[in-house]
């Protein structure tokens, strides 16, 4: 395998056939030069092609190569950061806009999907956020509150209507999200791709982009674009990757911390698949590094789960996720792993995106590790609406900026912070199973 063929996974092994774009190597001009081929450079091309704009994007390996083409292909509404947590930083109204941004984000992807005629993308409906420990009798109160507060979709499912769907007792309540929906990641970002060639739009792989200077003087000016055999000049720039930015521009790689996660997907395991699983949608745990997956290909389970800041991939990566899909569903008995990868994604530490304009004529949209599909497209259509003159979306994100993410440190902290988190969790299963145990005799 070279650094240009796409990491071995199971999206890997079904995606479509798709060319190998070529690499710049003239000079160029265009109104807007995308940095990165993942869902966030992609929605931020097309929106503006859409519109009428020159875009060239650039991308080091393939589109979709890295998390967006490997990812749990999750799509709903809702940040990484808990809307509690945001509404006493910012206040309801902010955050319902935040939210109401997300929404968007989520018909984005869904229009995407109806315009390229592929409703074989799109895997299934619906999400159930399942909780691991008993929520009390306030639960389903509480949710309805924060789903009215926030203009949002969801509600809640006690354990009855939970455990009718999956069958472990592991889980208690759940807050279902009819609007959410899954999807076959890589397939739409080479879809994405096509649709902004077919729109005019250039798209350059196995390209990368060396140096970033700016043309001319103030705001007036435009930006150059230096890869090793070419050039581009435009009037605006948005990058649109993650850590690996640090050719282009430090300070924003270093904002940026890179945490990997893990997906598997089973063997066919047949009718007994069904059997513990009845419900076509996603499903993920509330708990701070959860487990998260659903069903393809009929009768195979895509498992995802695990954080750590330690990038490399573990030796028994496939006994690890056998582990913790039986740690769930035990009847499943003996199972295969036909498929094992890692993802590394960007995040940062507040646990929100990076979206907006850091420059005059230079944009981010970055930072959407653990917020899922949808949020690349609601950070682009905000980077978008800015660059044609509409800042509005993007100041919704600016209280939370571009700091130094702390480098090694900021990822040996952030890793302690893990483990702490996961202690908690642990913790709080298992107290409340002693409470159960003390209760029945």
């Amino acid at each position: 395998m070279t650094e240009f063929d796409y990491p071995a996974s199971w999206y890997a092994a079904t995606r479509d056939a798709d060319k190998v774009r070529p690499a710049l190597a003239t000079q160029e001009v265009a109104d807007v030069v995308v940095v990165g081929g993942g869902f966030a450079g992609l929605h931020t091309a097309r929106l503006l092609a859409q519109k009428g704009k020159r875009v060239a994007l650039l991308e080091r390996r393939r589109i979709g190569w890295g998390a967006s083409g490997r990812n749990g292909g999750f799509v709903g509404a809702g940040y990484a950061q808990r809307s509690g947590a945001l509404v006493d930083r910012l206040g309801l109204e902010h955050v319902r806009q935040l939210y109401a941004q997300s929404r968007r984000g989520v018909a984005i992807v869904r229009e995407a999907i109806t315009d390229f005629g592929r409703p074989d993308i799109l895997m299934g409906r619906g999400k159930l956020s399942v909780s691991r420990t008993d929520q009390g009798t306030g639960f389903a109160d509480r949710t309805r509150k924060l789903a009215e507060q926030l203009g949002a979709a969801f509600e809640p499912w006690q354990t009855s209507r939970v455990r009718d769907v999956l069958a472990t007792a592991r889980y208690h309540q759940a807050i279902h999200d009819p609007t959410a929906f899954h999807i076959h990641p890589l397939n739409f970002a080479l879809a994405l791709a096509g649709a902004i060639e077919r729109r005019g739009g250039k798209i350059y792989e196995r390209t990368d982009v060396i140096e970033l200077a700016r043309e001319g003087d103030g705001a007036g000016g435009g930006w150059r674009v230096r890869t090793p055999q070419g050039s581009l000049t435009a009037h605006h720039v948005v990058l649109a990757g993650n850590a690996d930015l640090g050719p282009v521009h430090r300070r924003l790689a270093g904002a940026v911390l890179p945490v990997a996660t893990y997906v598997a997907v089973t063997e066919k395991l047949g009718p007994r698949l069904g059997e513990a699983i009845q419900w076509t949608g996603a499903i993920s745990d509330t708990r701070r590094a959860g487990d998260y997956y659903r069903i393809v290909d009929r009768d195979r389970l895509l498992w995802g789960g695990r954080i750590t800041t330690d990038t490399t991939e573990p030796k028994r990566l496939r006994d690890m996720m056998r582990r913790d899909i039986l740690s769930v569903y035990p009847q499943l008995g003996h199972i295969e792993i036909a498929h094992a990868w890692p993802g590394i994604m960007g995040y940062a530490p507040h646990k929100m995106p990076q979206v907006g304009e850091i420059e005059p004529g230079l944009w981010v949209c970055s930072a959407f590790g653990g917020h899922g599909v949808a949020q690349t497209a609601a950070g682009a259509d905000a980077v978008a609406a800015g660059i044609l003159g509409d800042p509005s979306r993007c100041l919704l994100f600016a209280p939370f900026g571009t700091g130094w993410a702390g480098g090694s440190a900021g990822r040996a902290a952030t890793q302690l912070a893990y483990w702490g988190l996961q202690m908690r969790d642990w913790w709080d299963e298992k107290r409340q199973a002693q409470n159960a145990e003390t209760l029945r005799t």
